[in-house]
């Protein structure tokens, strides 16, 4: 018996080396396939594609860019048949997208281009030197226009992030060094510091440029965003006081008050780099803080605000300009600190002016001087009606409104004022 199954053994593995082994393991069929020996080849990454073959300008440009967006140090185009100047053609596409090209001009450090041949038939050589890497070329972000580009510096800023470069399509001369610090200065509710910004284009000139920017904060992220938020705080808690009044003269005054009264405050010389909390949560009194946060309470409460930037003295000074009844008046609340007068103080352009202040008033808003209506030099003509009067013309409304003005009821007079001590601002 023994050897009966010995027997059925060998023959089961000499059939086994012939062809596949089927074998039965209880109620379940295996078949056992024999193993491939042919080696598995694996793709080459370091292949690369033929190289390109230019016969005329268009395509030699298209070529030289290509490499350059690929960062591609060395490289070799072929020439066929070319139709132009090859040598001039070659050194006018070489300058172009090394200094006028944005990708170029931004990535690029030097470029060298050898021909060998002739139109007929030869090869150019590329080498090119780049400063920037792949990665920090992949990286831009493109936009149509400044709007665009504004609208991704925001969320830059509210992220606290240390970079940003943007391709912009249709560039329109925005100064985005003013730009960043004026809306850091706006919303402190959304950026609190004023970071040290870098900021160059590529190329200096053309409808398509990169705008490179980068930012350098006082404090880590994580630190800025939770100072951010007691910052948050105490505005939203300023603007539920001063929501509470509906006349927008209260408004400001509670505001004042509320601003210039919370603290003893240290006088700081030193421009803050963080303007709100310097002021709302260590004490420190700067013209720049007043100004910033006044301007975004101003804003959140739908009052007409500004914020003003000149000089007092030698002194660089920030101040704000308001609307109240169509009238625009100017408001320093640092000079409330350093008088120790905290009343709301409504100051003309002449005041100020008296005091030293100097600032740019060509493009800001002014409201018009009252005029008085000419004195009649005959009788007038009667009306048809004489028991209705006749209503003499007043003064042109704010905002130099030539429509003609309702008649209106009578108010008491008021007391003559010096022209000189006019409450309007320019």
């Amino acid at each position: 018996m023994k050897k009966a199954i010995a027997s059925l053994l060998i023959l089961c593995v000499l059939f086994s080396g012939l062809t596949a082994c089927g074998i039965w393991v209880g109620d379940e069929y295996r078949s056992v396939t024999p193993h491939s020996e042919e080696p598995y080849t694996q793709p080459d990454p370091t292949e690369e594609a033929p190289p390109p073959t230019v016969h005329n300008e268009e395509e030699l440009r298209s070529a030289v860019l290509s490499m350059i967006n690929d960062w591609t140090e060395h490289s070799v185009i072929l020439v066929a048949d070319y139709r132009g100047d090859i040598a001039g053609d070659l050194a006018r596409t070489v300058q172009y997208a090394t200094k006028e090209d944005p990708i170029g001009a931004y990535a690029v450090d030097f470029a060298d281009a050898e021909l060998t041949g002739d139109a007929g038939e030869g090869s150019i050589a590329l080498n090119i030197v780049f400063r920037r890497s792949a990665a920090e070329i992949d990286s831009i972000t493109n936009v149509g226009s400044d709007e665009g580009a504004c609208s991704m510096i925001n969320g830059t800023l509210a992220s606290y992030s240390p970079a940003l470069t943007l391709r912009i399509h249709t560039y329109g001369e925005t100064d985005f060094v003013s730009y960043i610090r004026t809306y850091c200065l706006e919303h402190p509710e959304q950026m609190l510091a004023l970071p040290e910004l870098v900021a160059q284009i590529y190329p200096e000139t053309g409808e398509t440029r990169i705008l490179e920017l980068h930012f350098l904060y006082p404090d880590s992220r994580e630190e800025m965003r939770v100072k951010q938020d007691t910052v948050i705080t105490t505005l939203a808690s300023a603007s539920n006081y001063v929501r509470s009044k509906t006349d927008d003269t209260e408004r400001v005054d509670r505001l004042c008050r509320f601003l210039t009264t919370r603290f003893s405050y240290t006088l700081c010389e030193e421009t803050p780099v963080m303007p709100a909390y310097s002021l709302l949560c260590e004490g420190k009194a700067h013209s720049l803080s007043f100004a910033s946060v006044f301007f975004a309470e101003c804003r959140d409460a739908g009052i007409e605000c500004r914020i003003i930037v000149g000089q007092r003295g030698e002194s660089a000074r920030y101040w704000n300009m308001i609307c109240l009844d169509g009238e625009y008046y100017y408001i320093d609340l640092m000079r409330s600190i350093e008088r120790e007068t905290y009343d709301l103080a409504l100051l003309t352009a002449q005041e100020l002016e008296e005091e030293g202040y100097v600032w740019d008033r060509a493009e800001l808003p002014q409201t018009p001087l009252p005029t008085e209506p000419p004195e009649p030099t005959q009788p007038p003509e009667p009306t048809q009606n004489p028991a209705v009067p006749t209503v003499k013309p007043t003064s042109e409304e704010p905002f130099g409104s030539t429509e003609p003005s309702e008649p209106t009821e009578p108010t008491e007079p008021t007391a003559p004022t010096d022209p000189a001590e006019s409450t309007h601002a320019p």
